[in-house]
C-alpha cells in the first residue's frame, strides 16, 4: 500500500490549529466558550482539509463533521445534555476517522520529513482530544464520574476545556492529581490513555531515528557508489 497525497501543508495546518485549541480559550476570560468554539471550526476545517485529496473521503469526512456543525451551532443558544452528548459522541466518530488515515500516512511513509514529523504530532495532539470528548461523554452519561471543581453554570464549554486539559496532562502522565477519575470506567479510560500515550512515543519515536537512519545509509552508499 502506498503513501497517500495529503494537501501541501494540511499537517501544519492541523498541528496549528489544536496548539491554539489547547492554549487561546484560557487567555479570553468571559469569552473562552466562543473563542473555543470558533478553533474548533478551524480544527474541524483542518481535518477536513486533510481528505480534501479524495472525493470519498471528503463525503465521509462531511457526513461525518454535518452533526458536528449543527449542534455546535445550536449549543450557541441551548447548551442541554442531549445536545452536548452528541456532539461529543459525532466528535469522537469523526476524530477517529481522521486518526486513521494521519496514523496510515505515518505508518508508510518510508522517509522523515517535515510532513512526517508533523503528521506524528498531530496524532498524539489528537490522541488527547479524542480522549477529553470521551471524558466529557462519561460525565455526561455518569455526572461526577470525574472529581472536578468547576460551577455547572460555566456550561459545558468550561467543561470540556477542563478535561481537555485533564487529557494532556494524563497522556502526558504528569498526574498534578487536581482532577481525578472517581469511577471504575472513568479510571481504566484514564490508565489506557496514559499506556496509549507513552506506547505511542516510544514506537514513533523508534521509527523515526529508524528512518533517519535508513535514510542516511541510502545516501552514503548512493554516494559511494558514484565515487
Amino acid at each position: 500500500m502506498g503513501e497517500q497525497q495529503f494537501p501541501r501543508y494540511s499537517f501544519l495546518g492541523l498541528f496549528l490549529a489544536l496548539v491554539a485549541l489547547i492554549l487561546l480559550p484560557p487567555f479570553f476570560g468571559d469569552g473562552a466558550e466562543l473563542i473555543q468554539k470558533l478553533v474548533w471550526l478551524v480544527v474541524l476545517l483542518a481535518m477536513l482539509w486533510l481528505v480534501t485529496h479524495d472525493r470519498w473521503l471528503m463525503l465521509i469526512g462531511g457526513v461525518f463533521s454535518l452533526p458536528i456543525l449543527v449542534i455546535s451551532g445550536h449549543s450557541l443558544v441551548n447548551e442541554a445534555t442531549v445536545w452536548t452528548l452528541g456532539y461529543g459522541i459525532f466528535g469522537i466518530i469523526f476524530m477517529l476517522f481522521i486518526l486513521t488515515h494521519l496514523l496510515h500516512f505515518v505508518v508508510v511513509t518510508r522517509r522523515v520529513s517535515s510532513d512526517l514529523i508533523f503528521a506524528s504530532l498531530c496524532v498524539y495532539l489528537l490522541i488527547g482530544v479524542i480522549w477529553a470528548y470521551i471524558y466529557l461523554t462519561m460525565e455526561l452519561v455518569t455526572p461526577e464520574a470525574f472529581s472536578i471543581d468547576i460551577d455547572v453554570q460555566q456550561g459545558y464549554s468550561a467543561l470540556l476545556r477542563e478535561l481537555l486539559y485533564y487529557s494532556y496532562v494524563t497522556l502526558t502522565t504528569l498526574g498534578y492529581g487536581d482532577i481525578t477519575p472517581v469511577t471504575p470506567i472513568a479510571r481504566s479510560w484514564a490508565a489506557m490513555e496514559a499506556i496509549v500515550g507513552q506506547l505511542y512515543l516510544t514506537v514513533i519515536v523508534a521509527r523515526l531515528m529508524g528512518l533517519y537512519i535508513a535514510t542516511e545509509l541510502s545516501s552514503r552508499n548512493s554516494e559511494d557508489s558514484q565515487s
